[in-house]
């Protein structure tokens, strides 16, 4: 039986193919970058060699000798305050993250957005009976509130589930 790598959910993998037109580089540079010059190495999945994104970031910031902690952490000049968000779930949690990291109650972050008394709580417990979805008004008021944003990023090509590519064909 095959041993199956548990990968981290928030890591973005990249093909082997994208670093090398990233850095205008063939196979064979990219070996030798692995081999002398500390580049990341890859994950094989499926076969294939795939990146992490973070470390070749992190490579690029320590060939250039800027400080990779200090770069990556702020966004137009405003620090980051959440990971990757990537489906409602991670956004919630974030969002309830950032409130907890202010020490805000819900019915404080409802004072300061102006929505309604307890839609807050409703926000972040919205898989519950008596928990609300965010609509296109509420979304604005809960981010002023906790005093945050959302930027959007243009994320690299991941590689496709094996789940997706039957699901299609049937």
């Amino acid at each position: 039986m095959r041993h199956v790598v548990s990968l981290k959910r928030a890591d973005i993998y990249i093909p082997a193919a994208d670093v090398m037109a990233r850095y205008g580089i063939s196979r064979a540079t990219l070996d030798r970058w692995m081999r002398y010059r500390g580049f990341p190495a890859p994950r094989k999945i499926v076969g294939k060699r795939y990146f992490i994104l973070d470390d070749i970031e992190a490579w690029d910031c320590e060939q250039s000798g800027d400080d990779p902690i200090n770069s990556a952490e702020t966004a137009l000049g405003m620090p980051i305050v959440s990971g990757l968000i990537q489906n409602y779930d991670e956004f919630v949690k974030a969002m309830t993250s950032r409130r907890n990291e202010l020490a805000l109650s819900c019915i404080e972050v409802d004072a300061r957005s102006g929505m309604q008394e307890g839609y807050a709580n409703k926000l972040e417990n919205w898989r519950k009976d008596f928990g609300r979805g965010m609509g296109p008004e509420t979304f604005p008021l809960w981010l002023g509130g906790l005093k945050c944003g959302i930027i959007l990023v243009d994320l690299p090509r991941r590689p496709r589930k094996q789940g997706a590519i039957r699901s299609s064909a049937a």
